[in-house]
């Protein structure tokens, strides 16, 4: 071969190569997402959220977890009925906190069919991505007819054995994910009613944990919420300050003054060079977790298990406006904002306070989730690129609880189910027009009205 062959030869390799890798990486993506997304939305509303639908979701996840743990003794095979009602309350209930997505569950004796649709941010190619799936009764185990995404549909049977093979990848054990399919037995409807009947799996519980420790161990090694070594130094400044033993009558400490402990530490670190929305996120996780819950340290992985029994605000009432439920309910969604997105912290909070309406329970309460808002809105400016420096600012004045909270003078509390539903719900006007002047007295505090 000449070396004007060769040199042909290699051109074609090349040109060979570069056409390939357009296919791979240009055309075949466009072509998939010209068949995925829609200009047109194939779910435009979801199912009216009310009492009925929380107390369902906490039934039906109290169920699962009892049976698949195998906590109900003796029973080998466990029995689920839901309504399409049931279905698409649930559902309603879990999106309330994802705004661009919807959907609803149609029951009929000829096949269970689910709808979702995701509304896209502005792009060049549509509005839409619209997801569908029917799954038909059977006495023998999981029958799916069809799955399509947009336009591509695919057998039942292929999206099964792909989401057995997901599953089997997140889950630690051999095949648990096709156990987990498996151990449905069932599905049969009469009229709109749906049961599912299905059984235990040996060892689903130490499966569970085993897969949430390799969760833990991939959370650390990329540091998805932030440097664990950082919110451990906010953890012992939060420590260091509560054994300081200031004195206050009857042991009520008002939270303002560790959120100043918090954010003055955080101002010096900034001030030296740190980032301060890295700081303002790694006090608040430490809040989180020294003034709320040892929860959120599950999630987290800051501080170790001898800390945590060593350090807690013991011997301490620690209030906001005087109560110690609202100073919960605000660290609470701060802390969920952080690792999560503001609208399915906010939900977290309708979803407790719709459970605490019904008979037995505390109440619904619009102060409550005044301080869920609160927390909520904290957080955002804490973690503003333009908000961080002005909460550090500010520290000094957060000892007043009126520069970050807002009054709930007026706002009902301890309402029962029967009078929520009767004025409407959370999908009506009355709750409506107490969020709006929850939201409006929010934004009317010194924290979030001053200038930058």
């Amino acid at each position: 071969m000449t070396k004007n062959q060769q040199k042909r030869h290699s051109n074609k390799i090349i040109l060979w190569v570069i056409s390939v890798a357009i296919l791979i990486f240009i055309v075949i993506p466009l072509i998939v997402i010209s068949n995925v997304i829609d200009s047109y939305a194939l779910v435009v509303k979801t199912a009216r959220v009310d009492v009925n639908s929380a107390v369902k979701a906490k039934k039906v996840a109290r169920q699962f977890r009892d049976d698949l743990y195998g906590y109900t003794a003796n029973i080998q095979h466990s029995s689920l009925q839901l309504t399409e009602n049931d279905i698409n309350g649930i559902i309603a209930l879990g999106m309330r906190g994802i705004k661009r997505l919807k959907g609803r569950v149609n029951v009929t004796p000829l096949g269970i069919k689910g709808a979702f649709t995701f509304e896209l941010p502005n792009n060049p190619f549509g509005k839409y991505i619209n997801f569908t799936g029917t799954i038909i009764p059977s006495q023998d185990g999981l029958n799916i007819h069809n799955v399509s995404l947009g336009n591509i549909e695919l057998p039942g049977g292929l999206a099964v054995s792909l989401a057995e093979v997901l599953l089997n990848q997140m889950l630690t054990g051999k095949a648990t994910g096709t156990k987990l399919v498996n151990s449905i037995d069932s599905i049969t409807v009469d009229n709109s009613r749906l049961t599912l009947i299905y059984h235990t799996i040996p060892n689903i519980r130490q499966i569970f944990e085993e897969t949430k420790e390799r969760v833990k161990k991939i959370r650390d090694d990329l540091a998805l919420l932030g440097d664990p070594k950082l919110v451990k130094l906010y953890y012992h400044k939060l420590c260091d300050f509560n054994k300081q033993g200031i004195s206050f009558a009857g042991k009520t400490v008002p939270l303002g003054l560790y959120l100043n402990t918090a954010f003055s530490f955080a101002e010096k670190r900034s001030n030296v060079g740190k980032n301060p929305v890295d700081e303002n996120k790694a006090s608040l996780l430490a809040l989180s977790i020294f003034l709320g819950t040892t929860n959120f340290n599950s999630i987290i992985g800051a501080i170790d298990k001898k800390t945590l029994r060593k350090c807690q605000p013991r011997g301490r009432k620690i209030v906001l406006n005087n109560r110690v439920d609202l100073r919960l309910h605000f660290i609470y969604s701060a802390g969920l904002k952080v690792i999560s997105d503001s609208g399915i912290s906010f939900t977290i909070g309708e979803y407790k306070e719709l459970l605490d309406s019904q008979e037995g329970g505390s109440g619904f309460s619009f102060a409550d989730l005044a301080a869920d808002r609160s927390g909520i809105r904290f957080a955002e400016q804490a973690m503003d690129s333009f908000g961080a420096m002005h909460i550090q600012r500010m520290a000094a004045e957060l000892i007043q609880k009126k520069v970050f909270f807002p009054s709930i003078a007026g706002f009902p509390e301890g309402m029962p189910q029967h009078l929520f539903e009767q004025r409407g719900g959370i999908e009506g006007d009355y709750y409506k027009k107490y969020l709006a002047m929850i939201n409006e007295r929010i934004e009317n505090l010194p924290l979030y009205s001053s200038q930058y």
